[in-house]
């Protein structure tokens, strides 16, 4: 394998100049760094991502905080949005960093990853309402951005879908299909994307003069299980919902293997909705209608941001709220 030496040999210049061409540090005349580009060439030469790390004083490292390392099983959404923020950083020169998660408040200081000199910035994921953390991250002026997640205050850079919006638009097509029993699951109501879709669904609700019934509304955790352990529990009702809105698909998909398990046709007897579009949420039986996330968007939108962090210059896209599309499918009809 060449090394920068045998490239400063083949171009007949010293070894510093090769490493201000291939650092892109200027101060080298046009027809040289032509001539060591050649030599580059010919040698197959690939630079040390390590020594030039060095060089320029940067890991080329992006941490990635998410808030339980269970969601990357129980939330596959994150994992489409993983590879997504991926994609950007790599054509930029970039490595994701996934650092030590913890449930342990006491434990979770995610600074430390930039002060140990690990990663250059971080990108934290659905942060919980009020972290302190984050508070923490702008008083010690560190690179970050958030994805899936509203700052309240203007303090930070976000990226996120209008949760609100799109939780009303699912509302409103389960009333347009004639019901008025609709019951919700929500996510992890301490995020705030969870409890922004809770809001839209309020709203919906108000909005069309069905009055709010706390009995319809299950404590989810975005898992399988929650999805079906909801059913169960509305199932126990005197009056249970017509319709459910589940706050992701994953949970929706749980409700309609517990329906199948009791005997309860979907939609027949019961129209289940979802949140995210799950590539396979076209795939189950019955397809599912669902909310589209533009995932590509969030995780372009959230590479920008953090290398606009990390290289201290100005980013228009400071605070980015995406539409999302209500999907269509056969999860859901009218009611009669």
């Amino acid at each position: 394998m060449a090394s920068q030496q045998d490239v400063a040999k083949r171009a007949n210049v010293s070894y510093m100049t090769v490493s201000r061409v291939v650092n892109k540090c200027g101060n080298v005349r046009k027809e040289t760094e032509q001539r060591v580009l050649e030599a580059i060439r010919e040698l197959s030469y690939v630079p040390n991502a390590a020594a030039r790390a060095l060089n320029n004083k940067r890991t080329n490292n992006i941490g990635v905080v998410l808030p339980k390392k269970e969601y990357l099983l129980t939330a596959p959404f994150y994992i489409e949005l993983l590879l997504s923020v991926e994609k950007y950083l790599r054509v930029k020169g970039y490595n994701l960093f996934l650092g030590s998660l913890h449930d342990d408040e006491a434990q979770r200081d995610y600074s430390n990853l930039y002060k140990e000199g690990k990663v250059d910035g971080l990108i934290v994921f659905a942060p919980l309402s009020g972290d302190s953390f984050l508070t923490k991250l702008v008083n010690d002026n560190i690179p970050f951005t958030v994805v899936l997640g509203r700052c309240l205050d203007n303090s930070y850079s976000y990226t996120d879908v209008d949760n609100f919006g799109s939780a009303l638009n699912v509302v409103n097509y389960l009333i347009g299909l004639n019901h008025k029993r609709i019951g919700f699951v929500s996510g992890n109501i301490r995020e705030v994307n969870a409890a922004d879709r809770l809001e839209g669904y309020k709203a919906g609700l108000d909005r069309s003069g069905i009055s709010y019934d706390e009995k319809l509304v299950f404590a989810g955790d975005w898992s399988l299980e929650s999805g079906y352990k909801a059913l169960n529990s509305f199932r126990t009702l005197d009056n249970p919902p017509t319709a459910v809105f589940c706050s992701n698909d994953y949970m929706a998909m749980g409700m309609i293997k517990a329906a199948s398990d009791c005997g309860l046709k979907v939609p027949g007897d019961l129209s289940v909705a979802g949140f995210d579009d799950l590539q396979y949420s076209a795939f189950i039986t019955p397809s599912l209608t669902t909310t589209r996330q533009p995932v590509e968007q969030l995780g372009k939108n959230a590479a920008q941001m953090i290398l606009a962090r990390i290289s201290g210059t100005d980013y228009t896209m400071d605070g980015m709220v995406l539409g999302a599309g209500l999907i269509i499918r056969q999860s859901c009809r009218t009611l009669t």
